[in-house]
């Protein structure tokens, strides 16, 4: 197994993995093998998943894109990419053989008969250049709730297929529930509360190596790009999470923190 103590674990993902597949409205005469093409773009502050900051606490900008193609069937596939910045313990504080993700994935979704309830499930396969032992595959799975009135509730269930970040022997679990509330204005609240759950790494006394995080922000169009400001947080304490992130050079990815981010879907 790859020493943990001291070593940077960046848990990056898509935003296409929000349960959401980016698609616009093309006509018959646009399609492409009975699917249409979509490409999403965003710029945001930071880039945090599951509490975690993927720009070193902010210190470069986030840039992503993503390219989908969507059958008409709900079957879809596409690729991602975004630039990142993760910390170590090294004389420049940063890791500089990981500064980009990129990754295929292909999912499905679609209704659940007449039932109100809709899925998503998508396969992501993380891809670290310069770091290929880091690179490794998750399965994404939602399952939206029928809406109560403005409310909408999103169920989440993410397993690693493979070594989470390529550690020997460890798989990952991510439990989320995602509400978002429609409110006046056409502008949506929405937020996030998750468990991060691992097996298969004997932990250290130094404490357990799961975590919770969770947000909250609100979103509203403008000219056809969606501006989002949202505070992330976690429960990470230094000295006291096995090693992942609770050292002196790399806790302040973990801090509370505050993003905004503007995106458009082309």
């Amino acid at each position: 197994m790859k020493k943990l103590n001291g070593l940077m674990i960046g848990a990056t993902a898509a935003l296409i993995a929000s349960g959401t597949v980016y698609a616009h409205e093309n006509h018959d005469d646009d399609k492409i093998l009975n699917g249409t093409v979509s490409t999403w773009v965003e710029l945001a502050s930071d880039y945090v998943f599951r509490g975690e900051s993927e720009t070193n606490d902010g210190e470069i900008p986030s840039v992503k894109v993503a390219v989908t193609w969507t059958h008409d069937t709900g079957f879809y596939a596409g690729v991602y990419y975004a630039n990142n910045l993760f910390p170590d313990d090294s004389a420049n504080g940063t890791n500089d053989q990981i500064n980009a993700i990129w990754g295929p994935y292909i999912g499905m979704s679609g209704d659940i008969g007449e039932t109100g309830f809709s899925y998503n499930s998508m396969l992501f396969q993380y891809l670290y250049p310069g770091d290929s032992g880091s690179n490794y595959l998750e399965l994404f799975n939602y399952l939206t709730l029928p809406a109560m009135g403005n409310l909408t509730l999103k169920l989440e269930f993410s397993p690693t297929i493979t070594d989470w970040f390529g550690v020997e022997g460890l798989q990952s679990y991510n439990y989320a529930i995602h509400p978002s509330y429609a409110l006046p204005a056409d502008v949506t609240l929405s937020g996030t509360f998750g468990m991060q759950k691992f097996e298969g790494y004997a932990e250290s006394a130094a404490g357990d190596i799961d975590w919770n995080h969770w947000n909250v922000g609100v979103s509203k169009v403008f000219f056809g790009w969606n501006v989002d400001v949202r505070y992330h947080d976690t429960d990470i304490e230094k000295g006291n999470n096995g090693g992942f992130y609770d050292q002196s050079y790399n806790h302040q990815i973990v801090d509370d923190r505050v993003v905004v981010a503007v995106s458009r879907t082309f």
